[in-house]
């Protein structure tokens, strides 16, 4: 055992914690004011718990945190406070707050607290201002609070996106006029949280997804039933804000009050107060299309009356003066037709007596000329008949020849037959059959009979 450490004073545990109590009480004789965010909040018999957090505001992580309880009696007193400055307050998580409390050590679990004896609820609100105020501006430096104003809102937003809390008032309101309105609104839903920590991871998540399928959406909704201030500065959130204002189609914002204006109302392209509110405006939006379209058509009606009416008249006035035209046409093209009639009609009598005297003629030539031709033909033909006597065999077997056939050919060589053939011989009167009794012998071999 070390030398020195034989004349130290030995600490029990509770003699240590007692010792850094006392300590913690000398050094903070007096109540202390101290500021953070809530986080971790939970109330049991009316006693209220909580982490107090101090947060890095560049990467919104905890830097230091102490536990912090509220006794029952002092709760009372935070309530009222709270709620004398506005109704709307309350502790919750993430809110930060001003807190005046006791420094205090507990020796038996060796726990380090504050006992929260006061609050200022102004400066809650005025933190909640303030954030407010430095997002707004770097959100107009950027350009961004008049982006989404930017687009032209559709004429007929029938298709649309809606961001709310599917359990909610806010939900059913907002369908339910959409329905009475009897228009085909066709409404793509994405249930959120609208208010809690959850708002901005929710109503990111589903803004990211519209943006997805913008293509097929007309504008998006983001709306939510009555709240207190505290509810609504959840929407008071720059992520929410660089999301709508980069958004591709119009966004609606309806977050359901009456005076507040929170960021992403004024970032949004319109903003109205109920959800109600946000269905009838755009129940407005396509009931002044189809007015407009009833405008345009009863003009359209009356311009094309107008217009008829007009050509009608011209119309009229030209038929009048198209009458008298075609009368002194017709009157002289009827003169013009007498005059031609009567002349075709002396010409043809002309024509008429000129070709019967031509006709007379060449019928007169064409009688000599026949006359002429016959006479020609019946000498040429005298001629060839008899020719055609001189040639005819009847002549030739008058004058004492004949001719022998043989199976009705004409026998010129008598090689041509043998014994027992029969012969017929044609005299110029009458023909004369025979029968060969011997084979002959032809002339051409050189035999004589």
């Amino acid at each position: 055992m070390p030398e020195n450490s034989l004349n130290r004073k030995i600490f029990t545990i509770h003699e240590l914690n007692s010792l850094v109590r006392g300590l913690i009480h000398t050094a903070f004789p007096e109540n202390v004011w101290v500021t953070g965010e809530i986080q971790g909040l939970r109330e049991r018999n009316g006693i209220v718990n909580f982490d107090l957090v101090q947060k890095d505001p560049e990467k919104d992580s905890t830097v230091a945190k102490a536990g912090a309880v509220i006794f029952e009696n002092f709760n009372v007193r935070v309530t009222k406070r709270l709620r004398e400055i506005d109704p709307s307050l309350a502790l919750k998580n993430d809110v930060e707050v001003k807190i005046l409390c006791k420094v205090d050590f507990y020796p038996k679990n060796g726990q380090f607290s504050l006992r929260v004896v006061d609050i200022d609820p102004s400066f809650t609100l005025g933190v909640i201002a303030a954030n407010r105020q430095k997002l707004i501006n770097d959100l107009k430096k950027r350009g961004l609070l008049e982006k989404n104003k930017a687009l032209e809102f559709p004429r007929v937003p029938l298709r649309i996106g809606l961001i709310t809390s599917g359990d909610s008032a806010a939900y059913h309101d907002f369908l339910n006029e959409l329905t009475l309105s009897a228009y085909g609104f066709r409404v793509m839903f994405c249930d959120s949280y609208m208010q809690g920590r959850s708002v901005r991871k929710d109503v990111v998540c589903a803004l990211r997804y519209f943006r997805k399928i913008s293509s097929s959406l007309d504008a998006v909704v983001i709306t939510r039933g009555g709240g207190s201030t505290a509810d609504l500065a959840w929407f008071d959130d720059k992520k929410i804000a660089e999301f709508i204002a980069d958004f591709p189609i119009p966004v609606l914002a309806g977050l359901g009050h009456q005076i507040n204006v929170t960021v992403t109302d004024l970032v949004a392209h319109t903003s109205v107060k109920t959800p109600t509110k946000a269905a009838q405006f755009l129940i407005e939006q396509v009931t002044r299309f189809l007015e407009a379209i009833d405008r345009y058509e009863t003009g359209i009606k009356e311009w094309t009356y107008e217009y008829i009416t007009e050509k009608k008249n011209i119309l009229h006035h030209q038929a009048v003066q198209y009458e008298s035209l075609v009368l002194r046409y017709f009157r002289d093209i009827q003169m013009r037709l007498t005059e031609i009639s009567s002349g075709i009609a002396s010409y043809t009598r002309h024509a008429f007596r000129s070709g019967l005297r031509e006709l007379e003629q060449r019928m007169n030539l064409l009688k000599i000329a026949s006359h002429n031709t016959f006479a020609g033909v019946r000498q040429r033909l005298k001629n060839t008949e008899e020719k055609i006597s001189l040639l005819d065999p009847k002549a030739i077997l008058k004058r004492g020849y004949s001719v022998t056939t043989f199976n009705g050919k004409a026998l010129k060589d008598s090689s041509q037959v043998k014994q027992g053939d029969v012969l017929h011989t044609h005299l110029y009167r009458g023909e004369v059959k025979s029968t060969v009794t011997r084979n002959p012998v032809s002339l051409r071999n050189g035999a004589n009979e």
